[in-house]
């Protein structure tokens, strides 16, 4: 606290650092996922596309994953530090530009939990993981 500043609160951090991140052994938000070992936690559909939330144990990140689809789908991942009551939204948005897949950039799940979604498209309808 610094003297003749008021205190804003003291208000939990959602997990994240870069420690580490420049070679794969602790988990960088927003940093390129590292799929060696990771595996598919949860997943959902969306009108024929897989929607899923992937994750790595080594890292403890979470990231997420459309398959399937089509140029304009969207997907991203949600974190939430109080089992899903509220969360971060959509982080690592991101669309299919060409091609059927895409995914989002990895995120810090220590002690937290995630959850990916995704759409057909802009405007379309919104399908969830359950949370992990």
């Amino acid at each position: 606290m610094l003297k003749d500043v008021p205190s804003c609160g003291d208000y939990p951090e959602i997990g994240g650092t870069l420690a580490g991140a420049e070679n794969n052994t602790s988990c960088g938000d927003g940093t390129e996922p590292n799929s060696t070992g990771a595996w598919t936690a949860k997943s959902t559909t969306v009108f024929g596309r897989t929607v899923e939330l992937r994750y790595n144990s080594t890292t403890q990140c979470a990231w997420g994953r459309i398959v399937g689809g089509a140029p304009g789908d969207e997907i991203w991942v949600d974190r939430s530090a109080d089992g899903g009551e509220t969360w971060s939204p959509m982080l690592g948005f991101t669309t299919i530009t060409s091609g059927n897949d895409a995914y989002t950039t990895q995120w810090n799940d220590a002690g937290l939990v995630m959850r990916a979604c995704g759409t057909n498209g802009p405007g379309g309808a919104i399908e969830c993981t359950g949370w992990f």
